[in-house]
């Protein structure tokens, strides 16, 4: 039956798909489990894919990290090449998915949190912008990510009033038919007051040398109006 195709006589005879290679006669030493057998070919479909490295010469071939110990076996080599890059590209896309998950995570914990500028410094309650930003919470995050962060103080007994206090502004919100969690984090807030950023902005104008361009208004803007159309 094989005289008329020795190369299929030899692939079947060394990469038996049920039987397993006759040409060894003893167990193997690797795995030491008889060749062939069903322990047998599950220990060798553990073997990672791809060229193993060899050391020729003094030098490593290929130079880029690879497997030192033995070669997969034909049926198994046949296998990772017709569904490459399955499975390994399913792990690169986990991997990927986990980084992107703590990132939005992150983003959305920035985006639910009450930072000092929306709490009274005097009664520990919350400010107008402060009730703003809560009802924007509630109303507009996602139900996986409704939560509601507050930024610690060091202070135990101020987070504790604090927390009351968004507490107690959620229950008001959505009259005690919805249940948001209510955590303290530490965080530090990346941004300035709007009176800071203004108080900024005018020692900047006022730091400028002369000569100043005026601004666009009084004998300008009169100026201007009374100017005529450019003709075309």
């Amino acid at each position: 039956m094989y005289s008329s195709c020795p190369a299929l006589a030899v692939m079947m005879l060394l990469s038996g798909c049920m039987t397993g290679p006759s040409l060894f006669e003893r167990d193997d030493e690797i795995t030491s489990a008889k060749p062939g057998s069903a322990q047998w070919w599950a220990q060798k479909a553990q073997l990672p894919s791809g060229v193993r490295q060899r050391c020729e010469k003094g030098k490593l071939w290929p130079a880029r990290p690879r497997p030192t110990g033995e070669r997969q076996q034909f049926t198994h080599t046949f296998h990772s090449e017709h569904y490459w890059p399955l499975p390994y590209v399913c792990q690169d896309r986990q991997y990927m998915r986990e980084i992107i998950e703590v990132q939005t995570m992150l983003g959305w914990q920035e985006e639910t949190t009450l930072y000092y500028r929306h709490f009274d410094f005097q009664h520990q309650t919350l400010t107008r912008s402060g009730i703003l930003h809560l009802e924007r919470i509630i109303e507009t995050t996602p139900l996986r990510r409704r939560a509601v962060f507050v930024q610690a103080t060091g202070d135990p007994v101020i987070d504790t009033v604090r927390l009351s206090s968004v507490e107690t502004a959620i229950a008001e919100m959505t009259h005690g038919r919805e249940t948001v969690p209510v955590a303290l984090r530490d965080c530090r807030e990346y941004g300035r007051l709007a009176s800071e950023v203004k108080e900024i902005n005018d020692l900047y104008n006022a730091s400028i040398p002369a000569p100043r361009l005026g601004g666009f208004s009084g004998s300008n803007a009169a100026a201007a109006a009374a100017a005529p159309a450019p003709t075309p």
